[in-house]
């Protein structure tokens, strides 16, 4: 099965971080490390892997020796023809929904922030699967009367009471329903006249478009949703207490951000899985300005 990772550096602000407007793109050395993993254990256990990118995110990977780890090829043109009716401000990951329209299923769609470290082929049970499903309690989650459409969006047949599922990793496994739903979501993203959310800290277009509006679509054409992490082995299999096929940094990134032991720490144990598993990756990262300290001794060598 195809991997999709989708990296578009339109958006200056995302859940987490924000850039200056024309300032180069960029990614700490947590972001890259564990873009890394998710690449290489993807091709390890479950195929290919593409990346969807635009020119000044293939010359960031470029710089840093990267570019090969999507075995897939990396498409630097189509996000960057993707309409420019879509506001990257507010739609931070318009990318996926454009990539996802472009590939033929079955396929997968991760976040680069989340590594699948096991064969996930096997636990496909519906048409589509996401990592798992999330509680209409999410201040995100709001009704129609609190989101901005552009004029002639569909609304028909939605019913606001499906529980939305995390796009963290969505499978899908045919093309119909799948391009059906990524022309709607790109139909509510393009043109759509909102500048920015009225709470920046509740992100309730970009998470309609993607979390919600996904098992909307999926009710109304009959298409049942599967998750991952839903009690698939056990009740609460989706906190971690049991779970060891996937790892997505999600909100520990607000912490890496902020706390330099926390991310150092997250960088060695990372950097060690490589040098082990990976060690021909690892002479490549250890070349680079930004991963370097992770990888090199205090000689200057990488380690063994």
């Amino acid at each position: 099965m195809k991997g999709i990772h989708v990296v578009s550096t339109r958006p200056t602000t995302n859940y987490y971080v924000s850039r200056a407007e024309g300032a180069p793109y960029r990614q700490e050395d947590f972001e890259v490390l564990t873009t890394v993993l998710s690449a290489l254990e993807w091709r390890r256990h479950n195929g290919v892997i593409r990346l969807y990118t635009d020119p000044p995110g293939q010359e960031f990977y470029d710089r840093l020796g990267l570019l090969e780890l999507w075995d897939g090829g990396v498409d630097a043109r189509l996000l960057e023809s993707a309409s420019r009716t879509i506001n990257g401000r507010v739609f931070w990951s318009f990318g996926k929904t454009v990539a996802l329209r472009q590939e033929a299923a079955p396929c997968c769609v991760l976040d680069i922030d989340l590594i699948v470290w096991d064969d996930i082929r096997r636990l496909v049970t519906a048409e589509v699967m996401s990592l798992h499903e999330e509680s209409l309690a999410f201040p995100a989650y709001v009704g129609p009367d609190r989101l901005v459409a552009p004029p002639g969006f569909d609304w028909s047949g939605l019913d606001w009471s499906v529980t939305p599922c995390s796009a963290a990793l969505v499978v899908f496994t045919k093309d119909t329903f799948k391009d059906a739903y990524a022309d709607r979501a790109l139909s509510f993203m393009a043109g759509n006249p909102i500048r920015s959310e009225p709470d920046p800290s509740v992100p309730a277009h970009p998470i309609f478009a993607e979390q919600r509006l996904l098992p909307m679509c999926a009710r109304a054409s009959g298409v049942r949703i599967g998750a991952f992490l839903r009690d698939y082995t056990g009740a609460e299999l989706w906190s971690g207490r049991k779970n060891r096929t996937f790892t997505h940094l999600w909100n520990a990134k607000s912490v890496l951000h902020n706390d330099p032991g926390k991310r150092r720490e997250l960088c060695a144990r990372y950097a060690q899985r490589v040098r082990r598993d990976y060690p021909g990756v690892a002479k490549v990262l250890a070349g680079s300005e930004l991963l370097r300290e992770h990888f090199c001794t205090g000689d200057g060598l990488p380690h063994d």
